[in-house]
């Protein structure tokens, strides 16, 4: 009896143990442990050229190469293929532009019945511009913004902007029978569109990524990384040329009749895209590389204020981000959700659209915010094994219009835009190496490789 309690005993003090460990194992291991971002194989890591080329020829077969003095044909031949690709409609880009209604009661019924009747009589397009109106003058107007989406919808087949327009209308009259009746049928078809959108941002990129391997892309990434400065610092309003970018770049020399601000700002993204190049496959980005980020995009411009979170009250339009007092604990959370399993387990390009709009609402500096952002983006983007983003010049309205509807509540158009974005730089890239064809003896061998 005495060695069967003993025995039980033992066993007790060993499970005990047990437990002990496991539980110093969950808390250490699990809880304070620092996750790891996830990344492929970052196909497209060199967002500084590297000298020779990436990618090693072991094919038994020649290959056409693009040689370095073509560079102007390949700049040139890339940014004809971003301006040709067709922009997103702004359809509400005015709406987001007015923060108050600027028309009496009396003036938005007549203007909103007038235009419902014009929509009933067929006469499409003399509706369009009264809902346009309307919507001008009455941007918080739950009726005109349901209306609106309600024409658009059935007479435009434009679902996304509908979508839209029904959940602003919610925001302010959250009670809206009309416009939950329309959310409730809309929201599912643009997930679903969404959805379709983010599959063929795959199959680009899987394409994209076996192009490549096929060598001869350097000068295509090369001309690639001064149009992405170029549209980067452009946002920002720096209003240098792509060619005296690139000049700056390649030889150091001072770009006539550009301020030197204009030249920092150039500066200083190269190295920011240096310092990204490094990040790609950092185990851990917290706190001290994202100041290192901004250190080196503002470093050049404001040395004195680069790398530091912002101890003052800033505005960005209408938006007033928080109290620079909680930024230290904001960026805290900001870094444990960039780190997350749950955002990691997004499809990436969701998720670097979420971590630059989280960044962009905390506004932690005084300037720089939005490069700062779109370096993080495109970090996360480059891990997965995507090419980084540029957001063009040209669609610098769209842009802040999308991003001001996120800060309204509905972060998917940003994060759609976000998705175009990325299929339009795929888009880029497959023309530009549409060259880097087989010359085989097959008939197969001898055509120009295409995406379909």
């Amino acid at each position: 009896m005495n060695i069967l309690l003993i025995v039980i005993s033992i066993l007790l003090s060993v499970i005990c143990v047990l437990l002990a460990l496991f539980q110093h194992y969950y808390f250490i291991n699990k809880l304070y442990k620092r996750p790891s971002l996830k990344y492929d194989v970052p196909v497209f890591d060199d967002l500084i050229p590297s000298k020779e080329n990436k990618f090693e020829n072991n094919l038994n077969y020649p290959l056409q190469q693009i040689d370095d003095h073509d560079s102007d044909i390949v700049l040139n031949d890339l940014n004809s293929v971003l301006e040709s690709r067709p922009q997103q409609k702004d359809t509400i880009g005015y709406i987001l532009k007015n923060d108050k209604a600027t028309g009496t009661d009396s003036e938005v019924y007549n203007t909103l019945q007038a235009a419902i009747a014009f929509k009933l009589s067929g006469k499409s397009l003399k509706a369009l511009k009264l809902f346009e109106h309307a919507a001008a003058i009455a941007p918080e107007n739950a009726d005109v913004l349901n209306r609106y989406g309600e024409f658009l919808e059935q007479q435009h087949q434009d679902v996304l902007t509908a979508d839209e327009l029904y959940f602003k209308a919610l925001t302010h009259s959250p009670n809206h029978e009309a416009a939950l009746t329309n959310r409730k049928r809309t929201a599912p078809v643009v997930e679903g569109l969404d959805y379709k959108l983010f599959k063929d941002i795959d199959k680009r990129n899987d394409f994209l990524k076996n192009r490549v391997k096929l060598g001869g892309f350097e000068t295509v990434k090369k001309q690639a990384y001064y149009l992405h400065i170029y549209h980067t610092v452009g946002i920002e309003g720096n209003t240098m040329t792509v060619e005296q970018l690139r000049y700056l770049l390649q030889t150091g020399q001072v770009v006539s009749g550009k301020s030197l601000v204009e030249h920092n700002e150039v500066l200083g993204i190269e190295k920011a895209m240096q310092y990204i190049k490094l990040l790609v496959r950092a185990d851990y980005i917290g706190i001290k590389e994202i100041l290192g980020i901004h250190r080196r995009v503002m470093g050049h411009v404001d040395p004195m204020a680069s790398g530091v979170f912002r101890d003052e009250k800033v505005f960005v339009g209408s938006h007033i981000p928080p109290p620079y007092e909680d930024i230290p604990d904001l960026m805290e959370n900001y870094v444990e959700w960039l780190n997350s399993e749950e955002a990691q387990n997004m499809h990436p390009v969701r998720y670097a659209a979420l971590a630059h709009y989280k960044l962009v609402d905390i506004h932690p500096f005084v300037d720089g915010n939005g490069r700062t952002s779109r370096l993080i983006m495109n970090m996360i983007l480059l891990k997965a094994g995507y090419p980084p983003v540029m957001v063009l010049k040209e669609q610098r309205e769209t842009y802040y219009d999308s991003l001001k509807t996120a800060n309204m509540g509905d972060v998917r158009p940003f994060v759609r835009f976000v998705a175009q974005c990325t299929l339009q730089i795929l888009d880029m890239y497959i023309y530009g190496t549409r060259f880097l064809s087989l010359e085989g003896n097959s008939e197969e061998g001898k055509k120009i490789i295409t995406f379909e």
